[in-house]
């Protein structure tokens, strides 16, 4: 069974409660971070996973929320782990890290082996025989990506932030969990309407699950800037409530 450990659930604006989004997926010997803002190794702690085979991270786009706490981390991790360390993304991500790594010196002989795989260079960026993994492209920012996670038994989509396409997701069916952008009510959006060109609202996964009966959602990277917009989220995911995991901070799910 799967394993979803949830380290941030915010947007890109955190709250008391709530740290930008990111997450680890565990399968058996298969573990990655997904995401990687900032005070990683802190909320691995938190979380009372550690480094232990933890060796793998993806990163989906360029956005500071997304990416900021890399540095960090490598530099955590040069300390207490010698092991090498891979990190899928996209070519603009990848040159950013390099960059910045570089910056701040932490790529030296003396210093755990860093690998780059671009997630798009293949169908499949990671595969084994009891997972494979496909980048899918999401509207969002240029090269952005959500990540298909294929099991023996079960299938799951996270979507990264991105703006509304059930095209895409249809082509994923049949998915077991749906883990999606769920920034806003549509009260948020309409007072916004720009961020309809780049994230999705709470409406617009009810009115696609109304549809698709065996998916179960996930949603995460809340935008929680005005008093009650948790309430108005659920209220409007209400008809379809029974399909719904609404994970906090350190949530730990089996799916």
């Amino acid at each position: 069974m799967a394993k979803l450990i949830f380290l941030g659930t915010s947007a890109s604006i955190p709250t008391k409660k709530r740290d930008n989004t990111s997450f680890v997926f565990s399968y058996r010997q298969n573990k990655f971070l997904i995401d990687c803002p900032g005070s990683i190794y802190q909320k691995l702690l938190k979380a009372d996973l550690g480094w232990q085979g933890l060796d793998k991270v993806i990163i989906t786009h360029h956005h500071p929320d997304h990416i900021y706490g890399v540095i960090s981390l490598l530099h955590c991790r040069f300390l207490l782990d010698k092991s090498p360390l891979y990190i899928f993304s996209n070519q603009t991500c990848i040159k950013l890290i390099k960059k910045t790594a570089k910056l701040f010196s932490l790529v030296k002989r003396d210093r755990p082996a860093l690998h780059y795989i671009d997630v798009f260079s293949k169908s499949f960026f990671y595969k084994t025989k009891e997972v494979k993994m496909k980048a899918v492209r999401n509207r969002h920012i240029k090269d952005s990506f959500g990540i298909y996670i294929k099991l023996p038994r079960k299938n799951l989509f996270y979507s990264s932030d991105t703006s509304f396409i059930p095209s895409v997701i249809k082509k994923l069916m049949p998915l077991d969990y749906l883990i999606h952008d769920c920034t806003a009510s549509s009260y948020y959006f309409n007072s916004h309407p720009s961020l309809y060109n780049m994230h999705t609202s709470s409406l617009q996964l009810k009115n696609f699950l109304e549809k698709e009966k065996k998916t179960k959602l996930i949603p995460l990277h809340f935008l929680l800037l005005e008093k009650g917009e948790m309430k108005k989220i659920k209220k409007e995911l209400e008809s379809v409530e029974k399909k719904v995991i609404y994970p906090e901070d350190f949530s730990r799910l089996k799916v």
